[in-house]
């Protein structure tokens, strides 16, 4: 599996704001809009390293986060864009199975979309921990489609989290510089999210995806 490789003098989260900015302005083009899995991919590779920063608890999540933008990358080998890997599992059929590029897609999109609640959870919160953040985007986003196993653990999870001193410690920016790039990968991440919304519920055979888990 893929890891992204970060330089001791790069700064992930400036990195994250980067790539998801050239998504956003890529989908506010007046082109027609197309997202390249290629490009796709290698941003929310850099997502990886800031779920580890969470902690060991936060492990499991990375592996199963990463293992979905794989699937998405092993699509990109036969068609370059999302577009026409959604289109092509609906020619063959094949977008429904758990281990689809377009069910895998929806896994990203809802892991980007907890970055983003997280990011301006913290943002808001004159807390010094995370927990309530990181609480707030998961029942807002997974709650719904997990069982009472994966609540529990995530429950138990939440009490590992470090605090907001640590993680930005971890991620080498003071809280000034980091609130800087989580606010720019937020405003980034808006668009991008609506878009990839828009893929399946332009599709009429692919709506009923977005209620799955």
């Amino acid at each position: 599996m893929e890891r992204v490789v970060v330089r001791k003098d790069e700064r992930i989260m400036t990195r994250l704001a980067d790539e998801f900015e050239q998504l956003a302005a890529q989908l506010n083009s007046p082109a027609p809009i197309t997202m390249e899995i290629g490009k796709f991919t290698q941003a929310c590779r850099l997502v990886s390293p800031l779920i580890r920063h969470l902690g060991v608890a936060s492990k499991f999540a990375d592996i199963e986060y990463s293992a979905k933008v794989s699937v998405i990358e092993k699509a990109g080998k036969s068609v370059n864009t999302l577009e026409d890997s959604l289109d092509r599992e609906i020619q063959q059929n094949t977008f429904k199975p758990h281990n689809s590029a377009s069910r895998s897609l929806i896994r990203v999109r809802r892991s980007l979309e907890m970055l983003k609640i997280i990011f301006e959870q913290t943002m808001a919160s004159s807390e010094k921990s995370i927990m309530d953040p990181v609480k707030t985007a998961y029942n807002q986003v997974l709650y719904p489609y997990h069982g009472w196993a994966l609540r529990k653990t995530f429950v138990g999870a939440l009490h590992t989290l470090p605090t907001k001193s640590l993680f930005f410690k971890r991620v080498k920016l003071d809280e000034a510089s980091a609130f800087v790039q989580m606010q720019r990968t937020v405003t980034a991440l808006a668009p991008l999210i609506h878009y990839i919304d828009n893929l399946f519920h332009s599709r009429e055979s692919t709506q009923e995806l977005l209620r799955l888990i």
